[in-house]
């Protein structure tokens, strides 16, 4: 299939590409742990803002149920309405945490 020639010079290509590879991958483990803290940082940040996200979600119905007792009231239907609401928001979070 192949001469003697070429298989040796397919070997020696094979093990320069090896090397390569090695090479390569010891430079991308060094910037993987220079960036590990910046990744860090940002999970942390992830994390804190899904929690804020459904926080947010069970207090915004809250908010504009405050928000219309400071304007007026506006009749049982209303608040029907904000009750409902707010057990859909709550609902929401209870699904998220169990």
């Amino acid at each position: 299939m192949f001469g003697n020639g070429q298989l040796t010079r397919r070997q020696q290509h094979k093990a320069a590409l090896l090397q390569q590879s090695a090479t390569h991958r010891s430079v991308l483990a060094q910037e993987a742990h220079k960036l590990r803290p910046v990744a860090e940082w940002a999970d942390l940040g992830i994390a804190v803002a899904r929690k804020a996200r459904t926080g947010w979600t069970a207090l915004a119905p809250l908010l504009s149920l405050w928000q219309a007792r400071k304007q007026g009231s506006f009749g049982f239907a209303w608040k029907l309405a904000g009750a409902i609401a707010i057990a859909r928001s709550l609902t929401a979070v209870w699904k998220r945490w169990c």
